[in-house]
């Protein structure tokens, strides 16, 4: 086992899905404060993605990553990246898909309400 192989993979297995969950967090923040009425939802499932995605992608690197002495360096890197993308595109698909549900329900209590609404003050004004 090369150890700079396996250390590198490390770092890009923790660093990539940081990046990523970085870039996601301002709008993922509007879109949790909408779904989540407790005080620190929000933060709480924001931290989750970010244990999420980071311990996917580390595990699935630990578990799949060529570390071997004899391997090339640059097909070191392209497997650990496929590996960390493999597990971010993961990660935050199951994520994504959650948060989604939630935003549709949502959506449609809001629709309902705002039909309900509707027929009352429609039903009000004729009587």
């Amino acid at each position: 086992m090369n150890t700079h192989y396996f250390l590198l993979s490390l770092l890009l297995a923790f660093a990539v899905p940081v990046i990523v969950v970085s870039y996601l967090r301002p709008i993922l923040m509007r879109v949790l404060h909408t779904l989540c009425d407790a005080d620190g939802g929000a933060e709480f499932w924001i931290r989750c993605a970010y244990v999420l995605t980071i311990s996917g992608t580390v595990l699935m690197t630990l578990m799949f990553g060529g570390f071997d002495a004899g391997i090339e360096p640059l097909s070191m890197l392209r497997r650990t990246l496929v590996i960390v993308m493999g597990g971010v595109f993961l990660s935050i698909g199951i994520i994504s898909r959650r948060v989604w549900f939630q935003v549709r329900q949502l959506q449609h209590a809001q629709r309902q309400a705002t039909m309900l609404a509707q027929v009352v003050s429609s039903q009000g004004v004729s009587s």
